[in-house]
């Protein structure tokens, strides 16, 4: 996977870093004129680090899927036509992450008319949970512009997501960005388990579904600050539910019908709770 690009937060960090730098050599003793240039690079990674996207990008698994030939499949996806029907905070972040993995889906199928739809219903979200400050002004022309270059609009979304994550967190709104997360990652996981009626009988759709195993038990980790908090304790529970599932026979190449059919089912009734 692609290195995290978060430009908007590196170019804070360094200005801060300059700003901090031109205090000290105004106020200091002549020995603390020169800020350590080590020091400066250590703090700028390490905030760059906390902010940057934690999880493997949605177009890991769309990209598997597309890899072993798994067909499109109209309709499998939420309704970009409902982006305007969240009204609560809570389920406006848990559905631009839903809608990231289905425009990341439409966009590896090539699927010019879906990205449109998902980069608009993407769009209305961002604009309603007040992320509109995190990405270009021209951001809806570049999409256009770029439809028939997959690789650049790759490039185009994952930085608009990436984006949106980091400025979450840099506005102190870290269980929101969480939220994003969660749909993102619940999303990837049903297209995978929902793409087939015959996914225990196919080697490669259980290999991508233990490809998302690490993500979430990476995401079960980050949220365990906030598991009783009233925005995070029932998508927390969530999380952990399907992490044990995954658990029930540890592996890394194989998973039992059971596991398979008890994780499919969930997946349905925990996305059924906010994709309309």
């Amino acid at each position: 996977m692609r290195k995290t690009r978060t430009y908007k937060f590196v170019s804070l960090a360094i200005f801060s870093g300059l700003i901090a730098f031109g205090f000290s050599s105004c106020t200091g003793s002549k020995k603390d004129k020169k800020a350590d240039p080590k020091v400066v690079e250590e703090t700028i990674k390490e905030e760059i680090e906390e902010y940057s996207y934690p999880i493997a990008s949605a177009f890991d698994v769309a990209n598997m899927l597309n890899e072993i030939e798994a067909s499109y499949i109209v309709g499998i996806s939420s309704d970009p036509e409902k982006a305007g029907s969240y009204f609560s905070e809570k389920e406006r972040a848990v559905n631009l992450g839903v809608y990231t993995a289905d425009l990341a889906y439409a966009t590896t199928y090539n699927q010019k008319s879906d990205v449109q739809a998902y980069f608009k219903a993407s769009e209305t979200l961002v604009r309603e949970l007040d992320l509109t400050s995190a990405f270009d002004e021209d951001l809806a022309d570049k999409i256009e512009a770029n439809l028939d270059n997959k690789d650049q609009l790759v490039e185009i979304i994952t930085d608009m997501f990436q984006n949106a994550y980091s400025y979450l967190n840099q506005q102190g709104r870290t269980e929101v960005s969480y939220l994003v997360l969660y749909g993102t990652v619940i999303e990837g996981l049903y297209l995978t388990t929902h793409i087939s009626e015959n996914t225990f009988q196919n080697p490669k759709l259980i290999e991508a579904i233990l490809f998302q195993k690490e993500p979430l038990l990476k995401l079960e980790n980050m949220m365990k600050t906030y598991k009783d908090s009233e925005l995070l304790a029932d998508v927390y529970a969530d999380i952990v539910s399907i992490n044990a599932i995954y658990a029930l026979e540890e592996g890394t190449t194989s998973m039992t019908k059971e596991q398979v059919v008890k994780l499919t089912e969930l997946l349905t009734s925990v996305r059924a709770k906010f994709v309309q």
